[in-house]
């Protein structure tokens, strides 16, 4: 029974502890296929090998010479072999993983070994010895050994590998003496503390490694102490950084599989950042406010399911780079996102944050200002809450009497919601003289649809007494709807709604311009459109459409009349 208890520790516990470091999933980055094949080398080939060698070894030098020098040094080379392999194939990518591979051929090697000593001494105080001392150290070693050759893929040290094989060896070779010369509990104590020694040397090697990728990064971006503001700048304009070339460098690191799952991460965090800023930094409604908190909520359960799919190890790696309280990183990292793809990152709320023009407003006048953006036509199915953020852009303007807003052929850069005042809207004719059109008076919308399509201006607008205008600059409410789908599908909607009218409109106006070209004018009066839509207020591509009936229409009746005469 002892024995079985024995066999079942010096295999089970070790056993176990290899199950977990794939089962806790504590190394996304490594391959489970590839930790278990440096376990089969150690236990099937490595320790084999080493046990033949040592054997031969004995009959040349005495046991103790092979014992103390000589074993420790084939031992830990044979392991390293397979290390060598794995951290030179292209998917390798991690450094971290080889401190895995090693642990992987470490416990494999002392699993076999562990049977061997149990074999000849089936003793239950030599198996669990074993298992908290050797198994230790044979995992500690191999894992020097990996991190340094996993290392050397991203330094220029070519020495780090001598390094770590030299390491390893050291630790095998102390481990080995000290067991011959403690017994009982002396010498699990220190048995146990070389272990824990090899595994804190790999701990500092990592947070060394790290730390060092973390200075290259800043360094790169221009983030490093003792950096001013403006050559920061520079650095980042003319020496060529940016967040994808970080990506990249990511890549090497972590493999491509997992930089889309970084990039999804570092955009939703960079949200969860400006939304939060807006939340501590404005004074706004209740509806407002609980709208970006609702939207918080929804990026943090995305981050966390993000967090889901990474390793332990690929956060902490990336909580090393971009730690949470560097303000001036996440800062580069909105803007770096914003510029790349503007559509991920609310680029609006961002200028909202470096302009300041929201403090300009209190809350009541943002609500009323939302309300009054209801009701025009394009804004209409948009919620009451994003018309009140979005209301957040909006300028002032004032204009005398008779002063020009926009001129014919301008381009279409905002719209005008009137407060006060009234404006004019003119056509040109081709001596470049007006002709009234239309007056809009306090609550009116001029150029609604120039914030969606930035045409040139069809008309000439001018100041009817003293004009005070809400502005809405076109770029702005660009910035606001990129991140915001369901804004954009609000505004569709309309937009697909007045298609669908000018549509019929254009329709009935072939059938009854064909019934005259034929003589038929039955239906020479069509009915009028609804009051609410006036031809000014059709986007310019179904104008367009109008116009060439039009033509259409008058050539035929010109060719009618020259075929009556």
């Amino acid at each position: 029974m002892t024995a079985l208890l024995a066999y079942a520790i010096a295999l089970g516990i070790p056993a176990l502890a290899f199950y977990l470091i794939n089962a806790l999933d504590l190394f996304k980055t490594s391959k489970t296929q590839t930790v278990v094949q440096c376990a089969l080398w150690g236990a099937l080939v490595a320790y084999p090998l080493a046990a033949l060698i040592n054997g031969e070894m004995h009959s040349l030098l005495g046991y103790i010479v092979v014992v103390n020098l000589t074993a420790p040094l084939v031992e830990e080379i044979l392991k390293a072999l397979i290390l060598l392999y794995f951290t030179r194939q292209p998917s390798f990518h991690y450094f971290v993983d080889g401190a895995v591979y090693g642990f992987g051929v470490g416990i494999g090697f002392a699993i076999i070994e562990n049977v061997a000593y149990v074999s000849a001494t089936p003793s239950l105080g030599l198996a669990i010895t074993r298992v908290l001392s050797t198994s230790l150290m044979h995992a500690m070693a191999s894992g020097i050994v990996g991190l340094s050759l996993g290392r050397l893929r991203r330094t220029q040290m070519r020495i780090l590998p001598l390094l770590g094989i030299g390491g390893a060896v050291a630790l095998h070779i102390i481990y080995n003496n000290i067991v011959n010369m403690l017994t009982g509990p002396a010498l699990l104590i220190a048995a146990v503390t070389i272990g824990v020694g090899g595994a804190g040397a790999i701990a500092l090697q990592i947070i060394h490694a790290l730390r060092r990728e973390k200075e290259q990064f800043n360094q790169t971006l221009g983030l490093e102490n003792g950096v001013s503001p403006g050559e920061r700048q520079a650095i980042q304009q003319f020496g060529g950084a940016s967040i994808e070339a970080i990506l990249q460098q990511l890549g090497k690191t972590f493999g491509e599989e997992n930089i889309l799952l970084i990039r999804r991460l570092l955009i939703t965090e960079a949200n969860i950042g400006i939304l939060e800023n807006n939340l501590t930094s404005f004074n706004v409604s209740q509806r407002l406010r609980t709208a970006w908190e609702s939207e918080v909520a929804a990026r943090q359960a995305e981050s966390r399911e993000l967090r889901q799919q990474m390793g332990r190890s690929v956060l902490a790696y990336l909580s090393t780079l971009f730690p949470a309280q560097d303000g001036a990183l996440w800062t580069y990292l909105e803007e770096q996102f914003a510029s790349y793809d503007p559509t991920m990152v609310h680029t609006f709320d961002m200028f909202m944050r470096f302009t300041e023009l929201a403090q300009k407003f209190t809350p009541e006048q943002l609500e009323a200002r939302a309300e009054r953006l209801s009701r025009i036509d394009i804004f209409r199915n948009i919620s009451l809450a994003d018309l009140e953020n979005l209301s957040r852009a909006i300028e002032v303007a004032h204009f005398g009497n008779g002063e020009m807003l926009f001129d014919k052929g301008d381009q279409g850069d905002a719209m005008y919601l009137i407060e006060q005042g009234a404006i004019d809207v003119y056509a040109l004719d081709r001596g470049h003289r007006e002709k009234h059109l239309r007056t809009f008076g306090v609550g009116q919308v001029v150029g609604d649809f120039a914030v969606l399509d930035g045409e040139e201006r069809s008309a000439r607008a001018r100041a009817q007494g003293d004009l005070s205008v809400l502005v809405l600059r076109r770029e702005v409410f660009q910035m606001f709807i990129q991140s915001r789908p369901q804004v954009i599908l609000a505004v569709l909607a309309v937009l697909a709604e007045r298609a669908r009218y000018t549509t019929r409109t254009v329709e009935a106006m072939i059938q009854t311009l064909s019934s005259i070209a034929q003589g038929d004018y039955t239906y020479a009066i069509p009915a009028a459109p609804p009051a609410e839509i006036s031809l000014t207020e059709i986007p310019a591509v179904e104008r367009s459409l109008l116009e060439r009936e039009l033509a259409k229409f008058t050539s035929r009746l010109q060719a009618r009349e020259r075929a009556l005469s």
